[in-house]
């Protein structure tokens, strides 16, 4: 059987490594990573696959083979942020996007987005509340327009909340339940933005990554939600963790988003495996805090 080319950008970040690494692991596949490592990392790279470093804009130049699939996971990817950084918001979201589409119409290679949930807000307009989330949803529009004008093969799946391993904890651009295990093991209190209510689906990186590649596999047009069954407050994951929560007035992010994943369940047959509950009590069964504060105190008196 020859073997499959598959392209993945943003193939060494959180969610798109997990990605190449189930797709690599089958040995029909060829796998070409396309990152520009705004947030990626080479710490993520995984046996098996090709890593080229460098802009979607310029995929027609750098990743000249014809896929017979590619994985689009390489754009900007944060809300709070996407407000001081909308000029790469557009050229990530918008320039980049536009010619991976151009790219898969013109070889006929099927294109499987990552859209995002923020345009599944409750009571919000969920696509004009911030750059970051209108750049996704029109790119969804563009997407589904190239199947119909093109007849471009294509499939939209949706994120909700990704955690786990590979997760970015430092700088502007963590994620809350990396950022809550870094402020932990730091021993300082957990910063929550006010209210604290806002809900989120938080779902296990390797069951998104699973879907995302059933998705790929199985999944025609739009709808592939891809949201765990139950959500948390941000305040309850930051209780969770144990310890002082400090409350601070800043930029809560989105409003709640619907997370109906019946499709990608009836179709796919995708359930999530981890609840984010269960994660985090695996993380401090791993990190108590008296075996930590046990090895601080010894570290004082081995100083002193």
């Amino acid at each position: 059987m020859p073997k499959r080319t598959i392209v993945v950008t943003g193939g060494a970040g959180h969610v798109g490594s997990h990605v190449v690494e189930i797709l690599a692991a089958d040995s029909n596949n060829r796998v070409i990573s396309l990152d520009n490592y705004s947030n990626g990392s080479a710490d993520n790279h995984v046996a098996g696959a090709e890593y080229r470093e460098g802009h979607t804009r310029d995929i027609e130049r750098l990743v000249p083979e014809t896929a017979d699939a590619l994985y689009h996971l390489g754009e900007y990817a944060r809300i709070k942020t996407s407000f001081e950084d909308v000029r790469q918001v557009h050229d990530f979201n918008v320039v980049g996007t536009f010619a991976v589409a151009e790219y898969c119409r013109a070889r006929r290679t099927k294109l499987v987005y990552a859209a995002s949930s923020t345009m599944f807000e409750v009571g919000a307009e969920g696509r004009d509340q911030n750059p970051y989330a209108f750049t996704k949803a029109a790119n969804v529009d563009l997407i589904n327009n190239y199947g119909r004008w093109f007849s471009l093969d294509y499939a939209i799946c949706y994120f909700y909340n990704a955690y786990g391993p590979r997760e970015r904890g430092d700088g502007r651009m963590a994620t809350l339940i990396a950022r809550f295990e870094r402020l932990y093991l730091q021993g300082q209190p957990l910063t929550v933005d006010k209210p604290g209510t806002q809900l989120r689906a938080f779902t296990y990186v390797k069951d998104l990554a699973r879907g995302i590649v059933l998705v790929g596999e199985r999944g025609r047009g739009d709808g592939y939600a891809l949201a765990a069954d139950s959500k948390y407050s941000v305040l309850e994951i930051a209780e969770a963790f144990g310890g002082p929560v400090v409350m601070r007035d800043e930029y809560s992010g989105r409003a709640d988003a619907e997370n109906d994943a019946t499709k990608a369940r009836t179709e796919l047959g995708w359930v999530p495996t981890m609840d984010v509950l269960e994660y985090i009590r695996e993380f401090r069964s791993r990190h108590p805090k008296e075996g930590r504060g046990l090895r601080e105190r010894r570290g004082l008196r081995a100083e002193g």
